[in-house]
């Protein structure tokens, strides 16, 4: 994973790399999301902070230009290992069609640049939606050629409340249904991030958010006839957020892995079911987990899903530790 200082020989390298496990439209394949390093996010400029939970403000590089976001992606495209690599995500640290953000010919060239690859069958970026038109998804398309070719938008909860109170996204259902309406016209595929266990919810009505939020995403995007992936994020603590802020003063209880697992069964059925296991390199640690005896398998099996979308192994799955948890979460001391 990409740490420590970001220059390399001159060259500014990515903020974060990481190579994970991925089911791409039915078949089993390897992902390597990459996390560009950009001025930051307009959105969180203009917002005292933005998004409550976010800390991508962390791998700002003030004052970047096009040249260094460029040779990010080439760093990424000539050190790492591309073999077996089937999708790329392709991530900044806010919105990929804001050109105040990213030029759009240097949008274009960081597409081509991937364009040129062989064997990459999914390629993801995202973006807010008031950044988002039929040209810019076009055009895409266009440089992608014949790869799947996917938006991703952060939601983080169908719940208004949620949503715009507590993570202070800025989004309304509108406007995320807008931005659906517009895949369809463009014919691209939706990635729609949904969190779980935002601040000041317990175990139990996170697990009821997350499941609801899926149940929305998957019936719009039925609607309009879009192939849709809903990613799971369970929440971390990043540093200089409001979510750090509660957290260090004891008011907030990170998600445990048996929420994760619970999420996954009730939702699996519902549509394409990813579950985002990275911190970005953010966290310090402060991240979902569970008991020493099972967080490993927990992990490995949350991992093995992603892969598969099988879950019956995950129906299997016991520790001591989880009688322990359905009993804190039943009473709401989680």
């Amino acid at each position: 994973m990409a740490k420590s200082n970001p220059l390399i020989q001159g060259r500014t390298r990515p903020a974060f790399h990481r190579l994970s496990p991925v089911n791409i439209n039915g078949a089993p394949g390897q992902r390597l999301m990459i996390v560009l390093r950009t001025q930051g996010c307009e959105y969180a400029a203009k917002n005292d902070g933005g998004c409550t939970v976010c800390g991508f403000a962390n791998h700002a590089a003030p004052g970047i230009g096009g040249q260094g976001i460029l040779d990010q992606l080439a760093w990424a495209l000539e050190e790492l290992p591309l073999t077996g690599v089937d999708e790329i995500d392709l991530l900044t640290l806010g919105s990929f069609l804001n050109e105040n953000e990213i030029a759009a010919p240097v949008r274009a060239e960081l597409l081509g640049m991937i364009a040129g690859l062989g064997g990459v069958r999914r390629v993801s970026f995202e973006s807010r939606s008031e950044y988002v038109t039929d040209a810019k998804l076009l055009q895409s398309r266009r440089i992608l050629g014949e790869r799947t070719v996917e938006f991703g938008i952060g939601l983080e909860s169908a719940d208004d409340h949620v949503r715009n109170r507590i993570i202070r996204k800025g989004l309304s259902r509108d406007a995320f249904e807008r931005v659906v309406a517009t895949l369809a016209r463009t014919g691209l595929d939706l990635l729609v991030y949904l969190l779980i266990k935002p601040p000041h919810l317990d175990e139990a009505r996170a697990i009821a958010d997350a499941v609801a939020s899926v149940e929305y995403v998957a019936a719009v995007a039925a609607r309009h006839g879009v192939r849709a992936r809903m990613a799971l994020e369970p929440v971390f603590v990043a540093p200089n957020t409001y979510l750090e802020r509660v957290f260090l003063r004891g008011d907030y209880r990170l998600v445990n892995l048996w929420s994760v697992v619970e999420v996954i069964l009730r939702t699996h059925q519902m549509g394409n079911i990813f579950v985002g296991l990275s911190d970005e390199d953010l966290s310090r640690n402060r991240t979902t987990g569970s008991c020493p005896l099972c967080q490993e398998r927990l992990v490995s099996e949350i991992e093995r899903f992603n892969h598969t979308l099988d879950v019956d192994r995950l129906r299997e799955l016991d520790c001591p530790c989880r009688a322990t948890y359905l009993e804190d979460r039943e009473s709401g001391r989680i």
